[in-house]
């Protein structure tokens, strides 16, 4: 998937809609783009310069430019996608990005490729599938939504293992695209111009919004955010839902927590650590303490595994939010703890300890 998998969900979990999202950043990519009249392009003769800059406080310094290696072993498959791209008319520009682009944390004999292309006619790609077999056989191929929530990607997996994800856009989402910061963030850590049949010009966004931390009331929301879920799951397992309780548990509460160990990352971590988005390497920036508790916060389809799993999530999140509160001098965001964990306890206890 070229753009983060840490979007809002469709679908409900845990009586929510499951989102690690925080509040939109603004983007900081300088673009203009001018295309001559003939080249076929559908974007209008010039897009105005969007984006903006924020003080040298607010936001990481510009990275240098460096030079994006793919994986050895998927170097092939970029030449054949790009030899593929060149010869359809259809597709107009074709960056490739997320791991194969970038030189932090680049891709390794698991990684996908991961395609942005820009079509004039994005439907042949999206609803058509004849074209697939040209780039070599393939056990499936469907179709999802893309991680910007404006419309679908074609995902192949080929009979090499080698998965592939197409996203893609009509030529003229270019300057849109990008003033939305989940993919300035990506084209952010670097892409690489596969094709460009129309000479658009772009450049690699000049800087990144830094992950912040909560304010006061953020802080306070997360956090009874996910005692009323907690509540909320051990009712769902004590009446018996056991999958509802285990979607729960497993997805918008990890979901949750995933959210805070990044805020305590933040506040608490080295300066200026790269925290991702989403879980993507979580391993390496979530305090240590919290990645030794995070198995015991996953259950499996079980009542005394669900009700182990939500005694563990709740000491964690007891010392995380802690220790927020004491490094950002946040008053305690729960009226009465104490009397919440008994009542959780009260849930639990024919569940399993």
């Amino acid at each position: 998937m070229p753009f983060p998998r840490f979007r809002e969900q469709g679908t409900e979990q845990g009586g929510r809609k499951s989102s690690v999202l925080g509040p939109r950043p603004p983007a900081f990519w300088s673009y203009q783009v001018s295309v001559s009249p003939n080249s076929g392009a559908v974007l209008p003769g010039g897009v105005p310069r969007v984006g903006g800059s924020l003080g040298e406080s607010k936001a990481y310094p510009p990275r240098p430019r460096r030079r994006s290696v793919s994986s050895p072993a998927s170097a092939p498959w970029v030449l054949r996608l790009q030899r593929w791209a060149e010869g359809d008319p259809n597709v107009r520009l074709a960056l490739l990005v997320g791991s194969q682009a970038r030189t932090d944390t680049p891709a390794d004999s698991f990684s996908d490729i991961d395609l942005a292309l820009f079509a004039s006619e994005p439907g042949r790609i999206l609803r058509e599938v004849d074209w697939i077999a040209q780039l070599g056989p393939y056990w499936t191929s469907h179709l999802e939504e893309n991680a910007l929530g404006t419309g679908e990607e074609r995902r192949v997996l080929f009979e090499d293992g080698q998965d592939v994800d197409f996203a893609v856009f009509p030529v003229e989402f270019l300057a849109s695209l990008v003033t939305d910061p989940r993919a300035v963030a990506v084209l952010r850590r670097g892409f690489r111009t596969l094709v460009n049949k129309d000479s658009l010009p772009l450049s690699t966004p000049r800087g990144e919004p830094r992950p912040s931390l909560p304010s006061p009331s953020e802080f306070a929301n997360l956090v009874n955010d996910y005692w009323f879920h907690l509540v909320w799951t051990a009712k769902k397992l004590r009446r018996g839902e056991l999958l509802t309780a285990l979607e729960a548990n497993n997805g918008c509460l990890r979901a949750m927590l995933v959210r805070i160990v990044r805020w305590h990352a933040l506040a608490r971590g080295p300066p200026g650590q790269d925290v991702w988005h989403g879980a993507r390497f979580f391993e390496r920036w979530a305090d240590p303490r919290a990645t030794r508790a995070f198995p015991e916060t996953v259950a499996r389809y079980d009542a005394r595994s669900i009700a182990r799993s939500l005694r563990a999530s709740r000491v964690l999140l007891g010392w995380l939010s802690d220790e927020l509160s004491e490094s950002l001098a946040f008053p305690s965001p729960i009226r009465d703890r104490t009397g919440l964990s008994a009542y959780l306890d009260g849930l639990l206890n024919d569940r399993g300890r």
